[in-house]
């Protein structure tokens, strides 16, 4: 297979996206506008005619050197392909990032796990899934007993749930909520979210959900992005209130309860805190995990600094 290193301003869009959208393995992060509101700098690894495709965002902010690393709000990333991703695939591209790049700690997605033996540190990281294929009676019945009885107390709260909610509003709750928490989120990566959620809503490629109290307070809201049979619970948002009263419960309930059925995957992305993996798994979702790959290849003064 005959894999070539393309720098973005060189990159056939169209071709590009096209390879992500008839992909086995496809995801929305992948297409090049998604990469284009979530970091400045992105080549690829191209093999043949754009049979398949591996961004590479980058940047040299390590004194000067390149680095490969995972964008914020794009959780898995690698390798897509019309083509079986074989181990032979999987390594022949992992061997053709340049070596330039002399760090890397990035995410492949789900169909890419790398070999046994290969160059790289591998750490599996865990996601959360949950078919809705089935109908809704029957996903009930595998909610956690400790899922229902929270949504019993939930129902106490005379709860509504609503779809006119404004990215700006969904995004500054989580920045008041979720997002003091989380200290490497930065004005900018606020810019970014409302860039991804227009920019997929112009696209038909997500929906906001919200669930709000009876006097129309915003108690929890969420972006989802959909798309290659998946909706992604990109950005889950509760106020304290909400957090009491379990309105987060009540809005996934209620996606599931609408879209049960279908053949999609609810994709809750993550989590590897406890706590938010256990609510996950009180829905019935199972881990898919995918894989970080690490490779230090700095300078030894500077290595240590990214151990």
């Amino acid at each position: 297979m005959k894999i070539r290193y393309v720098k973005s301003k060189d990159i056939d869009r169209l071709k590009w996206d096209s390879c992500v959208h008839y992909s086995g393995n496809g995801v929305n992060y992948a297409y090049s506008w998604y990469l284009n509101n979530v970091c400045e700098e992105w080549d690829g690894l191209v093999e043949g005619d754009y049979e398949s495709v591996f961004p590479l965002v980058w940047n040299d902010r390590l004194a000067g050197y390149k680095r490969l690393f995972q964008p914020q709000f794009c959780q898995q990333l690698g390798i897509f392909s019309i083509h079986i991703l074989s181990e032979k695939r999987i390594a022949a591209f992992l061997n053709a990032i340049p070596a330039h790049f002399k760090y890397i700690d990035i995410y492949l997605n789900v169909r890419n796990r790398p070999g046994k033996h290969t160059m790289f540190e591998v750490h599996e990281r865990p996601n959360y899934q949950l078919s809705l294929r089935d109908d809704y009676d029957t996903i009930y019945k595998r909610y956690s007993t400790n899922l229902k009885r929270n949504l019993k107390k939930a129902g106490q709260h005379e709860l509504t749930f609503t779809t006119s909610v404004k990215p700006e509003k969904l995004v500054e709750m989580f920045r008041l909520n979720q997002g003091e928490k989380i200290p490497e989120l930065s004005d900018r990566s606020y810019h970014t979210l409302h860039r991804i959620i227009y920019n997929a809503l112009h696209r038909g490629l997500g929906f906001i959900s919200g669930i709000q109290s009876k006097d129309g307070e915003l108690l929890a809201g969420a972006f989802f992005l959909t798309g290659h049979g998946k909706i992604i619970n990109l950005l889950p948002s509760s106020t304290q209130k909400g957090r009491a009263c379990n309105a987060m419960h009540i809005l996934i309930d209620v996606l599931i309860r609408s879209n049960a059925g279908r053949p999609v995957i609810l994709d809750f992305e993550g989590s590897a805190i406890p706590s938010i993996a256990r609510f996950y798994k009180g829905f019935g979702a199972e881990n898919v995990p995918y894989y970080n790959i690490k490779r230090n290849n700095l300078p030894f003064w500077l290595k240590w600094l990214k151990k």
